[in-house]
C-alpha cells in the first residue's frame, strides 16, 4: 500500500524526469493502465487512455529542445492515494514565452500514477505556445 510521502515522491520524481527531459523515468512513473484527462484548449477535456499514449503526448512537445522548467508551488495529500499538485510552468520557443499553472489530481498506487485529472489556468495560450 502506497504512503503519503511514497505519493508525493512518485509525483515529484515525474516532475524531475519532465525537466530533465528523461522520457523513460517519465514512463516509469506511470501505469501501464493510466487514464488522463489532458486539458484542451478550449478548457475541457480529452481522455488519453494508457501510459505509452500519455508518453506520445509528452514526446510531441519536444521537450529535450523546448526545455520547460516545471516547479511545483503547492502540494497537497487529498486521502491516502490522492494528491493535488500545482504545477508553474515556463518555456520559451520560437520567439514566443509561456508562463501558466496546471492543477493536477493524481491517483497513485504502487508508486505509479493511474489516473490524472488535469486542469489549467490559460489552456488557449498553452495551445497556441506549443502548437506554433
Amino acid at each position: 500500500m502506497s504512503t503519503q510521502p511514497d505519493n508525493a515522491a512518485t509525483v515529484r520524481a515525474f516532475i524531475e524526469a519532465f525537466n530533465a527531459a528523461d522520457l523513460p523515468a517519465m514512463a516509469a512513473c506511470l501505469a501501464d493502465g493510466l487514464v488522463a484527462e489532458v486539458t484542451k484548449k478550449d478548457g475541457s477535456t480529452r481522455q488519453v487512455a494508457g501510459g505509452d499514449a500519455y508518453m506520445k503526448l509528452i514526446e510531441q512537445l519536444d521537450i529535450a529542445t523546448v526545455q520547460p522548467i516545471l516547479t511545483i508551488p503547492q502540494i497537497a495529500d487529498v486521502n491516502e492515494n490522492q494528491v493535488l499538485v500545482m504545477i508553474e510552468v515556463r518555456a520559451e520557443r520560437k520567439g514566443r514565452k509561456l508562463h501558466n499553472f496546471a492543477a493536477y489530481l493524481m491517483t497513485i498506487r504502487e508508486r505509479k500514477i493511474e489516473r490524472i485529472w488535469m486542469v489549467e489556468a490559460l489552456p488557449a495560450e498553452s495551445d497556441a505556445f506549443w502548437s506554433a
